[in-house]
């Protein structure tokens, strides 16, 4: 195990007699991912006992019960379904024999043209705050409105006068934003047809956690990662290892807020970390990491290359499996 020299209490004052408390820096990646020998000491004096905020799965009964009463509230015109821990982000534990009920060919598309846009976007952000419980959407002004996009697909299919038409559009509404920090994963698609909205995939988190206060800042981490050591077979295929040199921090970091499953799946966290920007010193080919790292505990909870952070961070959140366009044959 690298050392590095202790560099003592953060912020905070300690007599000699009482000591301090040593948090090492873990790394918690899939398994493989990464090897880093950074086995540095940082120290905080209290422990927040309700940092950070946990979710747990619900039990499956529970969850089915709880998709009804979603469907009910929205006078079952939602092909989506609740994840596993009871919001509307994507998930497949409530599709039958796994197949996507969003799915053209598995549910009964509205197959009018939309013409009049002017509503959409009001439509959405209702439908969000009336399902508040399940999108985590406790203030509708706090939604901004990324892009629109118009799903087209046939009118009078298979007749003579088939034509094609914009028949729904997806309305995706950026990350959660708490105390200025982005909730990352946290993007919404809401789907509408000439009836309204026919799904929501992906939701917000209510009333979670954050520090008090910052026990480490990013300078002092930054310190404390040089000298880390990254395996680069899972990143370049070399089988060779980059040790973090100080001049490899050139980008500001940022405060983030990081959602990440715990517990095999079982539970959900919400940690606030700083986003710090790695370069790899060696070349321009391979455009280097982001290491989140716990604001409060100083934990090393995650080290993205750039190339997966960028865009396409947290993709277990993300509206995969969901098809836009007809099918040849319907």
């Amino acid at each position: 195990m690298y050392e590095r020299p202790y560099f003592g209490t953060l912020g905070h004052h300690q007599s000699g007699t009482e000591g301090v408390q040593r948090l090492i820096i873990i790394l918690l990646l899939a398994a493989g991912s990464l090897s880093f020998m950074a086995c540095d000491m940082l120290t905080i004096s209290d422990e927040a006992l309700e940092y950070p905020t946990v979710y747990s799965k619900v039990e499956l009964g529970e969850l089915e019960a709880l998709n009804e009463d979603y469907q009910e509230l929205n006078n079952g015109r939602l092909c989506s379904t609740l994840n596993e821990f009871g919001f509307t982000g994507f998930s497949e534990i409530l599709f039958v024999n796994g197949q996507n009920p969003c799915e053209r060919r598995f549910r009964d598309v509205i197959r009018i043209e939309m013409t009049n846009t002017d509503t959409l976007l009001s439509a959405a952000m209702r439908v969000l705050y009336v399902n508040r419980e399940f999108t985590g959407v406790q203030d509708p002004s706090q939604l901004k409105l990324r892009s629109m996009s118009p799903q087209p697909g046939c009118i009078n299919c298979g007749e003579v006068d088939e034509y094609s038409a914009n028949i729904e559009w997806s309305l995706t509404f950026e990350n959660q934003y708490v105390d200025s920090a982005e909730v990352l994963g946290t993007e919404i698609v809401v789907f509408l047809d000439a009836l309204g909205v026919n799904r929501i995939w992906g939701n917000w988190y209510p009333d979670f956690k954050t520090p008090d206060f910052i026990n480490f800042g990013y300078v002092d981490v930054q310190e404390e990662m040089t000298g880390m050591e990254i395996d680069m077979e899972p990143y370049t295929g070399q089988d060779t290892t980059y040790i973090v040199q100080a001049q490899d921090f050139q980008e500001i970091p940022s405060k983030v807020h990081y959602p990440r499953e715990i517990d095999n799946g079982n539970e959900l966290e919400i940690r606030t970390c700083w986003a710090i920007p790695i370069q790899y010193g060696v070349n321009e080919i391979f455009p280097g990491w982001i290491a989140y790292v716990d604001i409060e505990e100083g934990i090393l909870v995650n080290l993205m290359s750039r190339t997966s952070e960028d865009q396409t961070f947290f993709s277990g959140q993300k509206n995969k499996s969901v098809t836009f366009s007809d099918q040849p044959s319907l």
